[in-house]
């Protein structure tokens, strides 16, 4: 039965992905151009370019497609709730086999599958036409793991939010914008900033998609913070799904 929740999961994006294609294809488009407008606009802060900042295309490329996976994900559950909570529908979906949690669940994976592919496809044509040279080491799939479970347990609690209540785009669009620089700060990676959200996971896939070796430290703390956002995610989502089934207030406004 999961298996057949998780294909009807993926057919429901394959249909919403082929029925609006072409908005599709303009957020691919609009995330290139607003990478290669922002490397312009840096370009062109000083004589010298990129290198008079100490920025290097590469790592902020890498970064950029970081944040963007990450930005993806945490979106994904929340607005899941927010758009079944407008048609009517969230409570049939807390109907579902395993309950309301496991099916954002298993929808949170199709579309971080979705997330993970629409990154790759504007990080491969950024990379082509700004000259940088990937060359992914064979752990790169480990490092894409650990910050993608790291996102998604941000994304349960910001769920957690969103069923709470209901309404969350304003929200969302301040952490958004504070997720920006956040990210970009990053891109000079120093030891200090390893215990900061994300920040492992990011450094890890920026060496991973370079092709360098792997810290074991490093590698453990992605994995350790990976586990603890997950965890706190679920026991977020857990808990304000149950409140807001003892209240009655589930599928309203």
């Amino acid at each position: 039965m999961l298996c057949w929740q998780l294909w009807s999961e993926f057919l429901l994006e394959w249909n919403l992905t082929r029925r609006y294609w072409f908005d599709t294809l303009a957020g691919l488009l609009a995330s290139v151009l607003f990478f290669y407008s922002m490397v312009l606009g840096l370009e062109n802060l000083t004589p010298e370019g990129l290198a008079s900042l100490g920025l290097d295309l590469g790592p902020l490329l890498l970064v950029f497609a970081a944040f963007n996976l990450v930005v993806g994900t945490f979106q994904s559950i929340a607005y899941s709730v927010q758009s079944e909570a407008a048609l009517g529908t969230l409570e049939h979906l807390g109907l579902a086999r395993g309950g309301l949690l496991r099916q954002l669940l298993l929808r949170a994976l199709v579309r971080g599958l979705q997330g993970i592919t629409t990154s790759a496809l504007v990080l491969l044509p950024l990379a082509l036409l700004l000259g940088v040279r990937l060359a992914p080491a064979p752990w790169w799939p480990l490092s894409l793991l650990l910050l993608y479970l790291a996102a998604l347990g941000f994304a349960l609690g910001m769920g957690a939010l969103a069923l709470h209540f209901k309404q969350v785009e304003g929200f969302f669009t301040i952490v958004q914008f504070l997720f920006l620089p956040y990210f970009f700060s990053l891109v000079r990676f120093a030891p200090w900033m390893t215990p900061l959200p994300f920040a492992p996971g990011t450094q890890l896939l920026k060496l991973a998609l370079t092709g360098e070796g792997a810290f074991p430290g490093l590698l453990l703390l992605a994995f350790v913070q990976a586990l603890l956002f997950l965890g706190a995610g679920l026991f977020a989502m857990a808990w304000v799904y149950a409140g807001v089934r003892r209240r009655g207030l589930l599928g309203r406004y």
